[in-house]
């Protein structure tokens, strides 16, 4: 299973978790059955690419999405791909790796 999580910083697992998943710096992107981590830059029209982050988030085709918000177009892009969107109340991405199996569905969008 691979799940990305959206990262303000990139300090491997110590990084922190971006509240707001279209405007995080990194993503990373944790397999968990070879307990392999990837660290990559958002590269989104949000950072001057091309593209929106759920968007280019879905091309990866992650099994589940990890999300403190996001708006509704982007859960539906998600989901309508098979994807999973969950959150939880962790901060730094090794709380989330530990805890991947207390994850819960992110049941509502962002105003923004």
């Amino acid at each position: 299973m691979r799940i990305v999580i959206p990262l303000e910083s990139n300090e491997g697992e110590n990084s922190k978790v971006s509240w707001h998943f279209g405007r995080a710096s990194y993503f990373a992107i944790f397999d968990t059955v070879n307990k392999k981590l990837e660290i990559i830059e958002n590269r989104s029209e949000h950072f001057g690419g091309v593209g929106k982050p759920a968007e280019i988030i879905a091309k990866i085709q992650p099994d589940m999405v990890f999300a403190k918000g996001m708006g509704p177009k982007a859960i539906q892009l998600l989901t309508s791909r098979g994807i999973k969107v969950v959150t939880g109340n962790y901060s730094i991405l090794k709380e989330i790796i530990q805890n991947i199996d207390k994850l819960v569905e992110l049941n509502e969008s962002c105003k923004e």
